[in-house]
């Protein structure tokens, strides 16, 4: 199964089965992405942009933060009220600083009453965004979800490509039954990883199939994220009055759960490549997995969230006025710096452009 060199994570992993037994999916993906010290996300090497493995809405263009801080006004109309936007996995820190200038500058009353609070768990990540943000140290803080859950907040809470980033269980429909995917090591010298089937390691994924209420096929193979349903409860727990706004690659079940998707939707990039297994430069490149907003509303539902807006990522951006800030710029032919910022912010909405496979879903509590 492994074709690639064997990293020092994946040696790491190789010496904890060995020792413990396989391990779930699950927890390979969330050792390749957050072990404290060689996951992806824990390490020093720029992940996001150019010279990374992958682009975000956020990198493409400032148009993108400037329209969630609209965005934001308007779900929070009342600017006498202050007002608390709590966002997780803020990579860079680059849509957190377009969208504080924002609303600094377009939306001054509001700015005035704002805090804006990043949960981030990379410390590598959580160094750039202070960076980043230097220019609003006042109104800018670092916290950890177990102080607000502590102390509940009245706000917008949001995420823009967080949960297609946590671990995700990876099961198969066999029998009538679901199994779910485990590694193990091989017996070769040197040992590597390789799969195999066994009983679900949670009654919870059973449940989450059957109240999804999708058919599957035999062999069919699915993603099935508990970690969004615990956080979506931990966001609960959080946000005392406000909105939760996710915005993510996905679908919702019925089309993610489809029969021409037998496979699932795991995905891994490396330097702008998408590559075809999980399993190669663990720790080194991104594993990532459709995120499904059917999900997210039915166990949303169960700790109090009812559903606000649920569109495409290209529609709400639209409605919230893009293109007349595009249309507002100066004429594109000025210089070649011009052209090539319509192109990006074009990019956000146009078909086949980077937002098509993005939705936003607003939920109220």
């Amino acid at each position: 199964m492994m074709a690639s060199a064997s990293t020092e994570l994946e040696r790491k992993l190789i010496e904890r089965i060995s020792r413990d037994g396989p391990i779930t999916f699950r927890d390979f993906m969330q050792a390749a992405l957050y072990d404290p010290d060689l996951g992806y996300y824990n390490t020093e090497r720029l992940k996001i942009g150019a010279t990374g493995d992958y682009y975000t809405s956020s990198n493409v263009h400032p148009a993108f933060g400037a329209v969630l801080a609209r965005a934001f006004v308007e779900l929070w109309p009342s600017s006498a009220e202050p007002l608390t936007i709590v966002e997780f996995g803020a990579g860079t820190g680059r849509l957190a600083s377009d969208v504080l200038f924002a609303m600094r500058d377009e939306h001054a009353a509001v700015f005035q009453r704002l805090s804006y609070v990043i949960i981030e768990t990379s410390p590598a990540m959580r160094e750039r965004q202070r960076d980043t943000l230097a220019a609003f140290a006042d109104c800018a803080r670092w916290c950890e979800l177990e102080e607000i859950e502590r102390a509940p907040v009245t706000g917008i809470v949001f995420s823009n490509e967080f949960v297609d980033a946590l671990p995700v269980h990876c099961v198969r429909f066999k029998g009538g039954a679901i199994t779910e995917r485990y590694l193990t090591v091989t017996r070769d010298e040197p040992a590597r990883l390789t799969l195999a089937w066994g009983e679900p390691s949670n009654k919870r994924l059973t449940s989450y199939v059957d109240r999804i209420g999708v058919s599957l096929r035999e062999d069919q193979v699915i993603e099935i994220n508990l970690d969004a349903v615990d956080w979506l409860a931990r966001i609960a727990r959080g946000l005392r009055r406000g909105f939760l706004m996710t915005i993510d690659y996905g679908d919702v079940a019925q089309l993610l759960w489809a029969p021409d998707r037998s496979s699932g939707t795991l995905r891994s990039f490396h330097k702008h490549r998408l590559i075809g297994s999980p399993f190669e430069r663990i720790g080194e490149q991104d594993i990532t997995a459709s995120v499904n907003f059917t999900a997210l509303t039915e166990y949303g539902r169960d700790v109090g969230f009812e559903v606000f807006s649920y569109e495409r990522q290209t529609a709400f951006l639209i409605r919230m006025g893009l293109i007349d800030r595009i249309a507002s710029e100066r004429n594109a032919a000025d210089s070649l710096d011009d052209l090539k910022e319509r192109l990006a912010v074009k990019n956000l909405f146009v078909p086949g452009g980077i937002s098509d496979s993005f939705r936003v879903l607003v939920q109220r509590r």
